[in-house]
């Protein structure tokens, strides 16, 4: 099947850069930052049409903007964003500051000073030289701005800051934010613009497709300027087209989940064929297929193989035959000039996701012959076997009646979002969020001396915190604002355990998670990863705190240092192994096992602890006695499901990405998961 070429007219308009002519949301885009002081503005175009130039070019031209904080769903692509911008700024010969900003960064810097310096300070300094150059552009991940908007950091002062002296928030492929996620954050921006003095004003959100949820909260709850650059005429006339997406010649296979990578590499001959001398990309969903096939063609061919997921990173900085990467690469690499790619190959199983990758082909060049590959599900692989040719609006049409996009449902708001908007506010309020409250009745410490709000305005704040709550997360169901301060009440002296440990998973914008930190010497690469995952696909060596340190680079301990509070042990990588082990999880029982499934509710559970044999492979044995017992007694939130992982997950129709571990007779679902599959269970069994 052909699927056409995507072309976007240009006008007549002054050049955003140099003498390139301007696209239609560039020019609305631009006529919106320079003449309006408050808005939310809404630029939705295709990959690769200039979304980013239209906000950065007048950040660095221009001084409508002023403080600008831009956010990136990964950091990997805050960082190609922030050489891009940086890129940008020495084309404009810009005096303004461009700054990416990570954890890992922020502690870079603190490293490198010879005084005692929190993170928190670090940052602050960043934006008040930022606010007194008059603007500025911070590049950073939504955890950063999170956490800095809750009052998490070290630092007092850093809240105010944010709220004071950066003017516009950017949002980029914000369709990738999940409802938890763009929930909190519409939340926090509400609260920000009932505060009196705020400078935070400007919100842009940039997206590949438009999402209607979002602005319908933002016109029906919190009421403000909203413009989408697809619906603003402009008078301008045309002068040509220029061509953002190229023609591709898409073939469609099936494959389930996570098993596309067996699949491809059964016909190495038929993909050295498919690739000729073109440069190509392989994006599939787990790391383990991205690590197996990196492999096998590092062993079999003579390509120059970058192998990229969440577990492994290598470098971006030379040029590669063939990347092997899964969702880090879809939004974490700009795909032109070294890094484009002619021939794709991937799995689609939802339409953001096909959408996403397939959007990888772009800023086609001249005489050049695109073609990609999709393992899709059965149904679509039958549905677009007919066609000959499509235009990229009606495959993106088809796509819509055919794939579904994983979501949370709708209850999840109303059940257990709004405790994360009320942690917020209280912790506003005075000064005490769920980790002070927790530690005040353990008698770890005492009442904050300082944080919160004055007497005088603590009553008022927190009426009107308890307004939006409503407004927000009780939209269509009778809630007053009493009801939901009598469902919580006062954190430090709650008896409800449960709501405090689920206010404590949804504190982090991805959850805590049961995480390892490793280290991968092939690749001298160190970080945290899903301790499960790597239970089951690792051969590896579990290390004391102790032994690991000695184990790895002097240049990581800081950073294990750093990682060692949240996680459950340290890990040596060697590989990862073709077939996988099982897993099943012992231990205590949870006290919802003895209930009925529709009054089950997620719980933080102890005294659970994982086992893992290898049926393929009986003399793999993997010791984990040096993580048991910090799994056992930290405990981790879960949601206990009747049946087995496999038979729960056809029952309830449960997202593939979510990990259900068996246990005893039937199975758990771990942190955020427990939550998100509590809802999808409340939502079947309410329709019974």
């Amino acid at each position: 099947m052909i699927v056409d070429e995507l072309s976007l007219p240009r006008y007549d308009e002054e050049p955003l850069l140099g003498n390139h002519l301007p696209y239609h949301h560039q020019i609305v885009a631009r006529n919106i930052i320079r003449n309006l002081d408050e808005f939310f503005l809404f630029i939705t175009s295709p990959t690769g049409s200039g979304k980013t130039d239209s906000w950065a070019v007048p950040s660095l031209k221009e001084n409508d903007l002023g403080v600008v904080i831009a956010l990136y769903p990964t950091n990997a692509l805050a960082e190609d964003q922030y050489r891009s911008i940086t890129h940008l700024k020495e084309v404009l010969k810009s005096s303004r500051q461009v700054e990416f900003v990570t954890a890992e960064r922020l502690g870079l810097r603190r490293d490198k000073l010879s005084y005692r310096i929190n993170k928190g300070e670090i940052l602050d300094d960043i934006i008040r030289k930022m606010a007194m150059q008059g603007g500025g552009i911070i590049v950073t991940n939504p955890d950063i701005f999170i956490y800095a908007l809750k009052g998490y950091y070290h630092y007092k002062y850093l809240q105010s800051m944010f709220k004071n002296h950066i003017n516009t928030v950017v949002f980029d492929e914000f369709h990738l934010y999940d409802m938890r996620q763009s929930d909190i954050i519409l939340f926090m921006l509400h609260d920000i613009l009932c505060t009196d003095g705020t400078a935070m004003r400007k919100f842009i959100f940039l997206s590949a497709t438009p999402n209607e949820m979002i602005e319908s909260k933002i016109r029906n709850v919190l009421g403000g300027p909203l413009i989408d650059t697809n619906q603003v005429n402009i008078d301008s006339i045309a002068v040509d087209e220029y061509p953002i997406m190229p023609k591709v010649e898409l073939e469609f296979r099936h494959a389930p989940r996570f098993q596309a990578g067996e699949l491809l590499l059964k016909d190495i001959t038929w993909l050295e064929e498919y690739k000729g001398d073109n440069r190509m990309a392989i994006i599939f969903d787990s790391a383990h297929e991205v690590a197996l096939i990196s492999e096998v063609l590092r062993r079999e061919t003579c390509w120059n193989i970058c192998e990229r997921s969440g577990f492994r990173k290598d470098p971006m900085d030379r040029p590669f035959d063939v990347l092997v990467g899964n969702k880090a690469v879809e939004v974490g690499i700009d795909f032109k000039g070294e890094h484009a790619i002619q021939r794709l190959v991937f799995s689609g199983h939802n339409v953001s996701e096909f959408l996403q990758r397939f959007g990888r082909l772009r800023n086609p060049l001249p005489n050049t012959e695109y073609k990609s590959v999709c393992f899709a599900p059965a149904n679509a692989v039958d549905y677009f076997k007919n066609f000959k040719i499509m235009s990229r609006k009606q495959l993106e049409k088809s796509l819509r009646k055919i794939l579904c996009d994983p979501r949370i449902e709708e209850n999840f708001r109303w059940r257990y979002g709004y405790y994360e908007a009320y942690e917020y506010i209280y912790k506003n309020t005075y000064g005490i969020g769920v980790n002070e409250a927790k530690a005040m009745q353990e008698g770890r410490s005492f009442r904050p001396e300082t944080g919160g709000l004055p007497s005088d305005r603590a009553e008022n704040y927190f009426s009107q915190g308890l307004d939006l709550i409503r407004e927000h997360y009780f939209n269509n169901i009778n809630k007053k604002s009493f009801d939901i301060l009598d469902e919580i009440g006062l954190l430090e002296k709650s008896k409800k355990q449960v709501i405090l440990d689920i206010m404590q998973e949804l504190s982090s914008f991805r959850g805590n998670g049961v995480d390892l930190a490793y280290y991968d010497p092939i690749s001298d690469n160190f970080g945290t990863y899903n301790a499960f995952f790597l239970i089951r696909w690792a051969d590896m060596d579990l290390l004391s705190k102790g032994r690991f340190k000695k184990s790895v680079p002097d240049s990581y301990h800081k950073k294990i240092d750093e990682v060692s509070k949240r996680v459950v042990g340290y890990a040596i990588i060697k590989k990862l192994i073709n077939k996988p082990r099982s897993i099943s999880l012992v231990g205590r029982n949870p006290k919802q096992m003895d209930l009925p499934e529709v009054e089950r509710r997620p719980e933080k559970a102890y005294g659970i602890f994982p086992i893992a044999k290898n049926y393929h492979n009986p003399e793999d044995k993997i010791d984990l006695s040096n993580v048991i017992n910090n799994i056992k007694s930290k405990g981790f939130l879960c949601r206990y499901l009747s049946n087995g992982g496999k038979l729960s997950k056809e029952l309830y129709d449960i997202d593939d990405y979510i990990a259900l571990i068996d246990f005893k007779d039937g199975s758990l679902a771990i942190g955020l998961d427990a939550i998100y599959v509590d809802c999808v269970i409340h939502e079947r069994l309410s329709a019974i």
